[in-house]
């Protein structure tokens, strides 16, 4: 061993794996003796803040820390080795700026950038988990990166059963199966976009803050201070969203307002889910009915009667909504945060988010797809040609 690969064993080395310049995602892989120290000083885990999950396999969330202990970014960190040989990477948000500050951190805790040729960014077994290790920069989310790593080793084993089924048919089927949830993989890649609308001063931005859990829009007593839509993301049960927050639908005279009005109407177009939020206090009847009067043609999702901690009947209200509105209704208080989970849960069934279909196999790739296509459509239906195409 040279000295300088002695020097690289001692204390330790790291490689950016993903592209330079900026990127949703950047993952540094770290090796060698300092890796432990690092991660003790450098990374708080968000589950368990004094102590780290051991044991090659393991992916958890964390805080990245500056030298101060500040918190620089939310990373997950993924475990592939363990001592006398650590082997970690960290996947960072990929902006420049935090990818130089990770490697200085590094340096000044004694790493030097490692020289070798490009290192893939997992050992895969086959096909299925190299795919799906590449797809795992895309995950959105900490519960998409797990079912993820899981469906690669659900498809694998399920493609494996194929193989040796007696009944072509059986075989066939599953097949089938496996291409009708090539969807899924999409709920944790592309977040779900959410239109939230309503009638001016009705509480959508109060509304968007809490379900952000962050203040992101400007509230005011004002009707008419939100004059374009504003797009804040968050997550609802490990599903990435992207809330819409919109100017109030009414007639307006001023055309600063009017044009916010013009674009909410543009925005609803690309939405997947609408919300429709109401005041539900007496004082706003009249702005409630003549929403309900120019908008009846909206299909929304859930319709939110805001201000339910102040409302004496809220029953009442209900009843004064159109039927297929009636139906959706959830009264909620955004400034209390009464009954979001509620508001979420009615946004996640609309859109078809079904965690129960997450434990069930079902390809993830265009690749993939297009081998069982071609497998179902051709004349003798080949369950070894499956698998060693799929898997292999």
């Amino acid at each position: 061993m040279t000295s300088d690969e002695q020097q690289r064993a001692a204390s330790g080395e790291y490689r950016l794996l993903t592209g330079a310049g900026p990127a949703a995602i950047a993952v540094i892989r770290l090796r060698g003796a300092a890796v432990p120290q690092f991660l003790r000083r450098h990374v708080r885990c968000a589950r368990s803040p004094d102590a780290l999950p051991a044991g090659t396999g393991w992916v958890f969330r964390a805080e990245l820390l500056d030298p101060d202990g500040q918190a620089l970014d939310d990373i997950l960190v993924s475990v592939h080795g363990e001592a006398p040989t650590p082997d970690i990477r960290l996947h960072l948000h990929g902006s420049p700026w935090l990818v130089r500050q990770c490697t200085e951190l590094l340096a000044a805790a004694g790493f030097v950038e490692a020289r070798e040729a490009d290192a893939p960014l997992w050992h895969a077994e086959n096909a299925i988990q190299a795919e799906a290790f590449s797809l795992l920069p895309r995950m959105l989310t900490l519960r998409g990166v797990q079912w993820l790593l899981r469906q690669s080793r659900l498809l694998t084993q399920t493609v494996n059963e194929i193989t040796s089924a007696g009944d072509i048919e059986v075989a066939r089927q599953r097949c089938e199966a496996l291409l009708s949830r090539r969807h899924i993989v999409d709920w944790f890649t592309r977040p779900l976009r959410v239109a939230i609308v309503g009638p001016p001063n009705a509480g959508k931005s109060t509304l968007v803050n809490a379900l952000a859990d962050r203040e992101v829009s400007l509230v005011s007593h004002v009707p008419g201070t939100t004059r374009d839509w504003v797009e804040v993301g968050g997550e609802i049960d490990g599903f990435p969203v992207i809330w819409l927050d919109t100017a109030g639908l009414r007639e307006s005279a001023h055309e600063l307002e009017a044009e916010g009005i013009r674009r909410t109407r543009s925005v609803l177009a690309s939405a997947e889910v609408i919300v429709v939020v109401l005041d539900a206090t007496a004082s706003a009847t009249g702005a409630r009915s003549a929403f309900l009067s120019a908008h009846a043609d909206l299909t929304p999702a859930c319709v939110a009667l805001n201000k339910m901690d102040v409302v004496a009947d809220v029953h009442r209200v209900r009843e004064s909504l159109l039927p297929a509105w009636r139906r959706c209704a959830i009264p909620v208080s955004a400034l209390a945060r009464l009954r979001l989970g509620e508001l979420r849960r009615g946004v996640l069934a609309a859109a078809g988010r079904d965690s129960a279909v997450l434990a069930q196999p079902g390809v993830f790739t265009a690749r993939q797809e297009r081998v069982l296509h071609e497998a179902l459509a051709s004349p003798e239906f080949a369950c070894q040609r499956v698998a060693a195409a799929v898997v292999r």
